[in-house]
């Protein structure tokens, strides 16, 4: 999936990330684009807080993943410090 904008606040600008396709957006800081599963995991791990987390630490993230069961998405919030996540969907 090519995303033309934010899929969170309609941004228009972004700055590139370590992972190829994956971006964030200079407007709310989203982290969203295409990626493998793999890269998802270095991004943001596929395991959730264990405690609440401070509103200011989440961030929002929406990709498109890559893996051996095809094309699936992952989305929702993490927690930027530990990048566990906060919230799925």
């Amino acid at each position: 999936m090519t995303y033309a904008c934010c899929p969170a606040c309609n941004g228009k600008r972004r700055n590139p990330t370590k992972h190829s396709m994956v971006f964030e957006c200079r407007r709310c800081g989203a982290i969203y684009g295409d990626c493998t599963r793999g890269d998802s995991y270095l991004i943001v791990l596929p395991v959730m807080a264990a405690e609440p987390v401070p509103p200011e630490r989440c961030r929002t993230y929406d990709l498109t993943v890559l893996g051996s069961d095809g094309i699936s998405r992952r989305h929702g919030w993490f927690d930027t410090e530990t990048r566990r996540i906060v919230q799925v969907g």
